[in-house]
């Protein structure tokens, strides 16, 4: 593998507004040999830190409250980052927030007029999930015609990748990289399947536009869901593409976790994890709107699996460079106490759209932190040229000036 070609600093969008489909990108990057990945929020771009990146990934998600956490500042430093040089990755929400598709649009990123075939003032009626079918968008309607895994195709050869609710876009010739196909065996039709047809296929999928010195890849589908190799082999593609020029962000402060205090931290954590691991499981059927975005407990779920995934990935290495282990195991310990919580007050039949709220944003934040252990590891950028001094000196510093735990 081509360290050079795998070698762009990406900054991943995690903050307001983000869905777990983030993580989905985490798994892909990883398993192509992507290890200088980034996480960020909205705080982070209003702060010009992506200057430091080759490339910015808005993933799927909520984009009424990413332009909501982003704010004016946020969205211009985005647009003066592609400006500038920067590629700008968008799927789904990503893309939504991105282009313009109604005359009287939203004051989002707004980079260029490319309309989409699934806006409507009158949309066709929903047969199944009508609460998670239809976002109202000014005057009218963003509606979700299929969910699930269908056909894209580049022209030449196509592939499987899965939609949830991303757009069939309507765009020039020398912008379209991929077309919606068709459907396959285990495609779920919100609407009629004619009329699905009629809004998906033939459309948009993914383009790519020129921005100033920089450009834009937009994307309707997950091509990074871990679960579609030839979708992420597409987006692999892409990516190899984007000259690295990035110098990344600078190091963190980085607590070294050896031996007894390595194996306590992961314990506490996975304690804590555990106990909502088993309380989360327990529930079935609770949803939750979070802005414009519905929630399901399945997606907590999924946010604790790949969370405990990666603290047993991290039990494998001789010494942890971990961002405020304290801070991460009260996170857990607060997660544990939210769901339980969620439990009770459900049971009461009494509302928990709040602490549901916390949950979210804690979930994140601590699978951003093991995350951010697992590829400080890989990069081993903490290290002096790459290796580990080896030496402990209990309380103090090691030879890499980082606090020996």
């Amino acid at each position: 593998m081509d360290s050079i070609a795998r070698s762009q600093k990406i900054g991943i969008y995690i903050g307001k507004g983000a869905s777990y489909s983030w993580i989905w990108f985490v798994k892909t990057f990883d398993a192509l040999g992507f290890h200088n990945v980034y996480f960020i929020d909205e705080n982070d771009v209003c702060e010009g830190v992506l200057r430091h990146f080759d490339c910015f990934i808005l993933p799927g998600g909520d984009p009424f409250q990413v332009a909501e956490g982003l704010e004016t500042d946020g969205l211009a430093a985005i647009r003066r980052f592609v400006e500038e040089g920067g590629t700008y990755i968008g799927v789904c929400a990503g893309t939504y927030l991105s282009i313009i598709f109604h005359d009287d649009p939203l004051p989002w990123l707004n980079f260029e007029k490319v309309p989409v075939n699934n806006f409507s003032l009158d949309p066709p009626e929903a047969i199944r999930m009508r609460y998670k079918y239809l976002v109202s968008y000014q005057d009218g309607y963003v509606y979700h015609p299929v969910r699930g895994p269908l056909r894209v195709t580049d022209g030449t050869t196509s592939f499987s990748a899965p939609l949830y609710g991303g757009p069939p876009m309507i765009a020039p010739r020398e912008y379209i990289m991929l077309e919606y196909e068709g459907f396959e065996d285990k495609t779920l039709y919100l609407i009629e399947e004619d009329k699905a047809f009629e809004t998906m296929v033939g459309y948009a999928a993914g383009i790519h536009i020129p921005v100033g010195a920089g450009q834009l890849y937009l994307f309707g589908p997950h091509c990074e869901h871990p679960q579609y190799p030839r979708a992420n082999n597409y987006l692999n593609d892409v990516l190899v593409r984007i000259t690295p020029q990035a110098e990344g962000p600078g190091r963190t402060a980085t607590d070294i976790l050896r031996g007894e205090k390595k194996k306590r931290f992961l314990k506490s954590v996975k304690r804590e994890l555990s106990s909502a691991r088993i309380i989360a499981s327990g529930m079935t059927d609770l949803r939750w709107k979070i802005g414009e975005k519905i929630w399901e407990d399945e997606k907590i779920t999924y946010f604790l699996t790949e969370t405990w995934k990666t603290i047993k990935q991290l039990q494998k290495h001789d010494c942890l460079p971990v961002e405020g282990p304290s801070t991460l195991i009260s996170m857990a310990r607060r997660i544990h106490v939210l769901l339980s919580d969620i439990r009770t007050l459900s049971k009461e039949g009494r509302d928990t759209n709040t602490e549901a709220a916390e949950l979210i944003d804690l979930t994140k934040l601590l699978s951003k932190g093991l995350f951010d252990c697992y590829f400080n590891y890989k990069r081993r950028s903490w290290m002096p040229d790459g290796k580990d001094c080896g030496r402990d000196y209990s309380g103090g510093k090691c030879l890499c000036m980082h606090t020996v735990r």
